[in-house]
């Protein structure tokens, strides 16, 4: 429901302000609004768009980390939701691996958005269909982050499992761990922000033809990024499954 927010405070303060900068808890309608700007507007928007997905990814990892961590064993488990919270021995328990949760997420939402505002840039110039521009360059911003950040994201998942992490990052590094699961995770990131983001700005263009939706912003922005978020994960979910499992076991 904030994602309006950033692309008004970016107008209004410009990209570089520190008021844009705190402003960016939720970036993603500046893909939106991205191609009715040229020139030196696109750079900088395309660095707001890099801060505000950092700030975003990691306040919303923080907050949310503890039902990542429950997922995480269900998937890994296969025991219900009770069952899970239950046999966690403490709180403590819910935040372990946070902290390269934290780097992963904050680096991944932020090069996520500024790789995907410069693929969609890059696809103008292509004769394609508004949805497959959005989707082409969901997958390509996909496809980058998670090759460079996998290990990060295997760290976290150990972590949360009370995996033991330290083996992994000995001399010699065990790359070939750290990169477990990165078949179902590069195919579950890129194609599901080519699914996510065409199916969101295609709902955020539907609804502007919606009077009731418009005059109430924070409605709208909700209804977009849920819907759009559920479908994703209903179509990607059993790879993030398989990644899970496969990190937990080496490969």
């Amino acid at each position: 429901a904030l994602m309006a927010r950033i692309v008004k405070s970016g107008r209004q303060y410009g990209a570089c302000d520190h008021k844009c900068f705190l402003a960016g808890v939720s970036p993603f309608l500046i893909m939106q609004n991205a191609r009715k700007q040229e020139g030196n507007e696109i750079g900088g928007s395309g660095m707001l768009a890099f801060r505000a997905g950092f700030i975003a990814g990691c306040t919303q990892r923080f907050i949310l980390f503890p039902i990542d961590t429950v997922k995480t064993r269900m998937q890994t488990g296969g025991r219900g939701f009770l069952a899970t919270v239950r046999a966690m021995p403490s709180v403590f328990n819910f935040y372990r691996g946070l902290l390269p949760a934290l780097m992963e997420i904050g680096v991944n939402r932020g090069a996520l958005m500024g790789v995907s505002m410069w693929a969609k840039q890059t696809l103008m110039s292509v004769s394609l269909n508004e949805i497959w521009r959005d989707a082409g360059a969901g997958m390509i911003a996909g496809a980058v982050k998670t090759a460079a950040l996998h290990p990060l994201d295997t760290l976290s998942c150990r972590g949360q499992l009370g995996i033991p992490r330290a083996l992994l990052l000995r001399d010699p590094m065990q790359w070939h761990l750290l990169y477990s699961g990165m078949g179902p995770a590069i195919t579950r990131s890129a194609g599901g922000m080519g699914i996510w983001l065409s199916a969101r700005n295609s709902l955020e263009r539907a609804a502007e033809a919606c009077p009731e939706l418009m005059a109430r912003p924070w409605v709208r922005d909700w209804l977009v990024g849920s819907a759009s978020s559920l479908f994703c994960d209903v179509c990607t979910f059993p790879l993030d499954t398989l990644k899970k499992n496969l990190q937990a076991n080496g490969g």
